[in-house]
């Protein structure tokens, strides 16, 4: 951890972009073009607007010939193609039948998702073409547009891929399907409901190399190992051939006639639970990862693994590593709120669990996981310090896994370039504001004077 405070010691303050250059480029990013008018689209609409020019004004005016056929027949076309829009759409929505099929191993997030998407009876005309959108219940899915034409009964399939932004399980609400055709005049539009839901890991971690350390300490006597027998050889049975004539007690044979041998007492081990608790809301995968990683390290130890997560207070702790995945999966949406209190109350119902499992043991450290990013920002930082005080004023020692930093340097972000760029085109992926490094030294500090374990 020194290390890591002499590393940050020459960072300085990254400066943000004014306000007011934020406030423009996020309405220029928010920018949405007019829908349209019913099934007009908004090219419908400015033509029409335009043929309606032309006939009180030119037309009207000086009764030309030209002009006159010219927008009569652009009316004609724009009737004939709503109204075979229209049809067409009331028909699809009728009879088309139309089925989402999620991806048949939980999806990673941050990357790219195969839906399958399967319509039957999609008997489109020429120069119409059906898109079909996937819409979920939460908001932030980038999905891929599907798009069918063609006249055919036959059962066809298509591929949508969708990137969720972090972990959890995403619920489908159904499917937006829109009827357009190709010069994009007129649409039809409806909803199709297929309601199903995606399970979203979060990205796969390295094997972990972090230090095993015991939350709780058992006596000996109540931690017999039963498959790994080293101790000395004071337990005597009943002597069986397989024993060797090494191990027989002939002085009991003498007194007794019977043949007894020695073999080696079950060994013992001082270890007890490891209790994990991560702190990570919805942008922190990268601590879930290290967490599992180091939760899946401890299996082969065969030590008892008992695991809590922010916003997971009602639910039941983990007691594997799979366990502990589905228990961060199923509590993100509850951990985007919390707070200080909420910190506390869920760290309390993971050490009541622990306290009736093993009564009369106390749980004497807790290994927290959580982000560098997490403790970065101001208020998050003052929620942990005051959960960790909160533990050690417990009696329990709060041990820190830190994920390693991104971004804590000194950055530049107020060149009059990177302005208007931003106000120009906005960025492929919205990434998280990045803070300065004056906050997570400040924690390393802290930890550092209150003698807290803090391994990165």
């Amino acid at each position: 951890m020194e290390k890591s405070l002499n590393n940050l010691k020459d960072k300085h303050n990254i400066s943000r972009p004014s306000p007011f250059f934020s406030r423009l480029g996020r309405l220029f990013h928010s920018y949405k073009s007019i829908s349209g008018l019913g099934p007009l689209t908004i090219r419908s609409v400015v033509g029409l607007l335009l043929l309606l020019y032309l006939i009180l004004g030119p037309i009207r005016e000086s009764t030309d010939i030209v002009s006159a056929a010219l927008t009569y027949s652009l009316l004609l076309v724009l009737a004939i193609t709503t109204a075979a829009v229209l049809i067409q759409g009331a028909i699809l929505k009728r009879n088309l039948d139309l089925s989402i099929m999620p991806p048949d191993e939980p999806a990673i997030s941050g990357e790219p998702s195969r839906l399958m998407l399967t319509l039957s009876r999609a008997r489109i005309v020429p120069f119409l073409f059906l898109e079909v959108i996937i819409e979920f219940e939460q908001t932030g899915v980038t999905a891929a547009v599907a798009r069918v034409s063609g006249f055919s009964g036959e059962e066809r399939r298509a591929h949508i891929d969708a990137i969720f932004p972090h972990r959890g399980s995403w619920e489908i609400r159904g499917a937006r399907c829109s009827l357009r055709d190709v010069s994009g005049l007129a649409r039809y539009s409806w909803e199709a409901p297929q309601p199903t839901a995606i399970t979203v890991t979060p990205p796969p971690c390295r094997d972990s190399t972090l230090p095993i350390i015991s939350s709780t300490q058992r006596p000996g006597e109540l931690v017999v190992d039963i498959f790994n027998k080293q101790g000395e050889p004071f337990d005597i049975k009943s002597y069986h051939p397989s024993d060797g004539v090494k191990k027989i007690v002939w002085k009991a044979f003498a007194k007794r006639g019977e043949l007894l041998s020695r073999h080696p007492e079950a060994s013992m081990t001082p270890e007890g639970f490891v209790v994990i608790f991560v702190i990570a809301d919805n942008e922190g995968d990268s601590a879930c990862a290290h967490a599992l990683a180091y939760a899946r390290s401890l299996s082969p130890l065969n030590l008892d693994i008992i695991g809590g997560c922010e916003g997971g207070a009602s639910r039941t702790p983990a007691h594997s590593a799979e366990s502990l995945l589905e228990l961060l999966v199923d509590s993100v949406w509850d951990s985007s709120t919390s707070t200080e209190s909420s910190l506390k109350a869920d760290a309390t119902a993971l050490i009541a669990h622990c306290g009736q499992l093993t009564p009369g043991i106390s749980v004497n450290k807790l290994l927290i996981f959580t982000s560098a990013e997490r403790v970065s920002d101001p208020q998050h930082a003052r929620a942990i310090e005051g959960f960790a005080h909160w533990l050690s004023a417990q009696g329990i020692v709060p041990v820190f896994f830190l994920t390693k930093t991104l971004d804590l340097g000194n950055v530049n972000t107020d060149a009059a370039l990177s302005r208007l760029s931003r106000l120009i085109m906005a960025p492929a992926v919205e990434r998280a504001p990045r803070v300065s490094a004056t906050t997570y030294n400040a924690f390393l500090t802290a930890c550092l004077n209150r003698q807290w374990e803090v391994h990165a």
